[in-house]
């Protein structure tokens, strides 16, 4: 497929309009089965109106504090300093998130759910749920309906908007935490704006902070890069790929970084969030504190990931080493995926994230707060190297099924972030069927693989519903209320989910850049902007610990999913959640 001949000019104005809204603004099959049957007991409590139920307090904790590290892959955990092999005592790339991990009860086998994004599983973590229990399906926004001209209509990522399967409001530990102890305050510092956004109209965080909405006794974030934070010690040496290609868009130190790198506020880095995190608590005391460490997440999409060695090879020809820098051979390693990707770059953001969190603990214990806390570390999904494309238009399922003849733009939307999409009908469906068919009948060449294959998984509502083996669980990706019941007028649901295989990367369309936030003109060509991304199978597998003042610790075999986080620290506290859950109580692993 071939480039729109209009592209430049489109992009050329996109870029601009970019900048100036910010100014202002991998399971085998057993394991699969198993969860299959997990999930089900879960959807049949869903069916029953199940929900997390109180009762008695079983922790001696006084306090709640979840760290989520968003993108942090669990691979970067058993690497050795150097991130080119496997770690040992004494010789770990994030000593301090492992000596986390020594302290409490670590939960290799954890994933979340399906899309594998930010704001559905941030929010899951709380509320005990999957998207088929929140609605919540799309990065600061999402589909919503349609206007009379037959335009669609974007909703944020609000809790306002949120529904369980039975159509109530969903419930998280904000809600459940300030019903049993009212006068105690809640805090959620987040380094997404719209992680913090979504709580916005629910009075039940006290302290909502971050980069553009913070208190006076915090300085305003400052201005640093992405690839050479200010604990990289050898940001002179270290390569980056410059800024190349259409517009200067590609590369680690392309557009999408330049932008990002000069709006703070819209992307804080992670020492401000540990030193705004650190100030709450010893000016307010929270009970309940949620901290948000984003930067591994903003940087990893310009920067790309580095938790697979195996994926990074010398670059052939080598590059010449600035003048006063040794020609090591570390600075040569580049992605088989995206040769643009040096893999230098990706290490120095996730070692300056074990720095930050390691500051945030030490912290915390020296205020003397971890004495008295439950901490749960989770990410909230993982990251990948998405293949690089130098047709951008390879990837336009919107583009395969209006060329089909099976929908023509007045009728069909799509909506994507980085590995996953959506496809919606306005009016008829008849077609979707025959165009599932051809989005699965689709056939690119690999760049890596050099082999011939579909470049997508693609579910119909059907599948959604039942799921679909090594993809999804049962009703994973199903909104019961908004499909079948009332909420179906109050919310879009997809015709159709498109999950990306094997790396390979879907446009931004329609002018939505939705991990942004921000609506560009319908007539926007589609465009790659992301260096790693997420949202697919193979960006399900997290980081998950929780750790109790004298509880149990060690490494569980149990496979466990994001949902179970909420749940247990429901049963730990004695809480209520009043809404659907489908998590499982993990106390007995600790206490």
């Amino acid at each position: 497929m071939e480039n729109p001949g209009n592209q430049t000019a489109f992009l050329e104005d996109w870029l601009k309009e970019l900048e100036l809204k910010l100014l202002g603004y991998t399971a085998d099959r057993r394991s699969f089965l198993k969860w299959s049957l997990a999930f089900s007991a879960g959807a049949f409590l869903a069916a029953c109106g199940g929900s997390s139920g109180g009762g008695k307090k079983i922790t001696s904790a006084r306090k709640l504090i979840y760290i989520s590290i968003d993108s942090l892959h669990p691979q970067y955990l058993t690497l050795d300093a150097s991130g080119s092999g496997p770690g040992a005592a004494g010789n770990w790339l994030l000593p301090n998130l492992r000596k986390f991990l020594d302290q409490s009860v670590h939960y290799p086998q954890a994933r979340c759910f399906l899309p594998s994004a930010t704001d559905m599983n941030q929010l899951n973590a709380v509320a005990g749920t999957s998207s088929a229990q929140t609605g919540i399906l799309g990065v600061w926004s999402q589909p919503s309906g349609w206007d009379n001209d037959g335009n669609i209509i974007l909703s944020t990522s609000d809790l306002a908007n949120a529904r369980d399967d039975q159509g109530r409001p969903v419930d998280t530990l904000f809600h459940a935490w300030k019903r049993a102890w009212p006068e105690d305050k809640t805090a959620l510092i987040s380094g997404k704006e719209w992680v913090a956004g979504m709580f916005q109209s629910q009075n039940v965080v006290d302290i909502l902070i971050s980069g553009m909405q913070y208190p006076d006794y915090v300085p305003a974030p400052p201005v640093q890069s992405l690839g050479d934070p200010p604990t990289d010690t050898d940001a002179a040496c270290d390569p980056e790929s410059p800024a190349q290609g259409l517009l200067g868009a590609e590369g680690q130190k392309g557009k999408l970084n330049q932008v990002m790198e000069a709006h703070p506020g819209n992307f804080p880095h992670d020492a401000w969030v540990v030193d705004t995190a650190l100030a709450v608590f010893e000016r307010e005391d929270p009970g309940l504190a949620y901290i948000l460490l984003a930067e591994t997440d903003d940087a990893g999409h310009c920067q790309g990931a580095a938790w697979d060695p195996a994926e990074f090879v010398t670059k052939n020809p080598p590059d010449t080493p600035p003048a006063g820098c040794a020609d090591s051979p570390a600075y040569q390693l580049v992605s088989k995926r995206n040769p643009l990707i040096y893999r230098e770059g990706p290490l120095d953001l996730i070692r300056n994230t074990d720095i930050q969190f390691g500051r945030l603990i030490d912290g915390l214990k020296s205020q003397g707060v971890l004495d008295q806390a439950a901490v749960i570390l989770f990410s909230d999904h993982s990251m990948i190297n998405h293949l690089y494309q130098s047709d951008w238009g390879a990837t336009d399922f919107q583009k395969v099924v209006v060329e089909g003849g099976l929908a023509d733009k007045a009728s069909l939307h799509a909506f994507t972030v980085c590995s996953f999409g959506y496809l919606y009908w306005r009016g008829a469906k008849d077609t979707v069927g025959a165009a599932k068919q051809l989005l699965l009948d689709y056939r690119l060449t690999n760049p890596e693989t050099r082999a011939v294959e579909c470049p997508w998984w693609v579910l119909d509502r059907e599948d959604m519903k039942n799921g679909v083996a090594g993809v999804s669980l049962p009703g994973e990706l199903y909104h019961q209320y908004f499909i079948e019941g009332k909420g179906k007028d109050s919310l879009l649901w997809p015709d159709l989910v498109i999950l990306s295989r094997n790396g390979w990367q879907l446009p931004v369309y329609n002018g939505q850049i939705p991990k942004i936030g921000m609506t560009l003109t319908e007539t926007t060509p589609p465009v790659l902007i992301w260096t790693g991304g997420h949202g697919s199978v193979d960006t399900l597998n997290i980081v998950a610990a929780i750790s109790l003042p004298g509880g149990k610790t060690g490494s569980s075999t149990r496979e466990i999913r994001i949902a179970d986080l909420a749940v247990t620290a429901s049963r730990l506290f004695g809480l209520k959640l009043k809404s659907t859950t489908i998590g499982a109580d993990l106390s007995s692993d600790l206490v």
